[in-house]
């Protein structure tokens, strides 16, 4: 049996994922979706189970905040934030979690904690990567980590080195009521990524500066 496991899509399915993905059995998403296409996308690959993160708002009300799941034995708990679990149902042998981004493996008196990193849009410097779980029975499984390889010319690239503080001082430079080619000029940045994050910042209310780089950045 093959599941494929992804988190922190934030609105994009990449086609290396959907390529990658095809042939499994299963498809487990941890969360930080951003948007109802990616569940479609998915669904098309094979019959997916997905958690909330904390950038599914409105439209993602319904979907659950944790999944306890059975594959061939193993018991999995599946859940964004790691941190906002306080207790794990009996006899989970695995915990399946994202919101980092970052790839992570580790083994915790018994339980394996896996978190398949960002395949989606991501912070500039991290990889794009996902997993292949292969379960061949109870306490019988592996984990295969999938990297998709940047070319190095992204967006991202291009961005500031000091793009946290261009993103905060541009959301308050929008609530005082400036426009984008205003915030571009003060901020001497381009007009193209003035509006970015202007537009950002206006259609995603609630959102941080971490979650308007995520959706700049490739």
């Amino acid at each position: 049996m093959r599941i494929g496991i992804v988190s922190d899509t934030h609105g994009l399915l990449r086609q290396e994922v959907i390529e990658g993905l095809r042939g499994v059995d299963y498809i487990i998403h941890a969360g930080d979706i951003d948007d109802k296409s990616v569940i479609e996308g998915l669904e098309k690959i094979a019959p997916v189970t997905v958690v909330r993160g904390n950038a599914d708002k409105e439209w993602a009300k319904d979907i659950p905040e944790s999944a306890t799941l059975d594959y061939l034995g193993n018991k999995i708990f599946v859940i964004h934030n790691k941190g906002k679990i306080t207790q794990l149902p009996a006899e989970v042998s695995i915990v399946i979690y994202g919101h980092s981004h970052k790839y992570s493996l580790v083994e915790k008196e018994g339980v394996v904690w896996f978190n398949p990193g960002c395949c989606g849009k991501r912070r500039p410097g991290q990889e794009i990567s996902y997993a292949i779980l292969e379960v061949n029975g109870r306490e019988d499984f592996e984990f295969k980590k999938m990297v998709i390889a940047t070319s190095g010319s992204t967006t991202e690239s291009k961005l500031p080195k000091n793009i946290d503080r261009i993103i905060t001082k541009a959301m308050s430079m929008t609530d005082s009521g400036k426009s984008y080619q205003e915030i571009a000029k003060k901020l001497k940045i381009s007009e193209e990524l003035a509006e970015s994050i202007c537009r950002m910042y206006l259609t995603h209310p609630g959102v941080d500066v971490a979650g308007i780089l995520q959706r700049i950045s490739g």
